[in-house]
């Protein structure tokens, strides 16, 4: 019980987190990075889609992210995975 409201507090953060296009070659999806300054119209996810992106964004690797980057990213898609688990139980 203590884990639902925690799991859907994130998992409707994930929801209201603003789009970059995708399709940008190697261009840095700023969105994900939280730099809002450089994001286009906000446009609403699933958590499914949330993990896609964060997923092709970690793909891109250094050539595209710093390191400090990569690690958050990585720290963005444990957590989207511990939400996906605790939504799965319930």
């Amino acid at each position: 019980m203590k884990l639902i409201l925690p799991a859907i507090v994130i998992a409707l953060s994930f929801a209201m987190v603003s789009h970059a296009d995708d399709h940008q070659g190697s261009e840095k999806d700023w969105c994900l990075l939280g730099i809002s300054d450089k994001c286009p119209i906000p446009t609403s996810f699933t958590l499914f889609e949330e993990i896609r992106r964060i997923e092709t964004a970690i793909k891109k690797g250094t050539a595209v992210y710093t390191p400090e980057e990569l690690q958050r990213l990585h720290a963005m898609l444990a957590e989207a995975y511990t939400t996906k688990e605790v939504l799965e139980v319930y």
